[in-house]
């Protein structure tokens, strides 16, 4: 597990920030494929800026899953080094998904388990939903490649999107 230390500009404004950038592509993949639901996009949003304000996500992944290979996936990877500006978009299109479940997955950072338990407690009673356990589907045919980077007072949140060779 990874951990990163936010400069001492980091806001919740620009947890918001970094957070709406995944939300789009979020709204992107709902318009393309109908998944996640609409009424779900404020939760993964609200979810996301609390957990990068207070510096918990490593990875934040999400897409569609078929016989637990992926189909098509986003990865945000959430580093401190991050200093160049993208534009959200980018969902890939056309994929057949007719077969295939939608997943979201997020891996925290190593300062979630640094957190005591009343502590974690108390993150998660601020959270929109309780998230539980599992493992990513497999990737392997296909290959990840980076293609933006959003940054937003010196957290870096690098994105790559899953090409599938299928």
């Amino acid at each position: 597990m990874s951990s990163y230390t936010y400069a001492e500009s980091f806001t919740r404004i620009h947890a918001r920030r970094l957070a709406g950038r995944v939300t789009s592509d979020l709204r992107q993949s709902n318009l393309l494929y109908g998944s996640p639901s609409s009424s779900s996009l404020d939760n993964y949003c609200l979810e996301l800026e609390e957990l990068l304000l207070g510096g918990y996500v490593a990875k934040y992944h999400f897409g569609f899953q078929e016989d637990d290979r992926i189909v098509w996936s986003l990865r945000y990877t959430v580093g401190s080094d991050g200093s160049l500006a993208g534009s959200a978009g980018g969902v890939p299109s056309g994929a057949d998904v007719t077969k295939a479940s939608w997943f979201n997955f997020l891996t925290y950072s190593g300062s979630w388990f640094q957190l005591s338990g009343p502590d974690r407690e108390a993150v998660q009673r601020t959270l929109p939903f309780e998230r539980g356990t599992g493992s990513l589907p497999s990737d392997g045919h296909g290959y990840w490649a980076t293609d933006r980077v959003f940054a937003a007072g010196g957290v870096g949140l690098q994105r790559t999107v899953f090409r599938s060779l299928v």
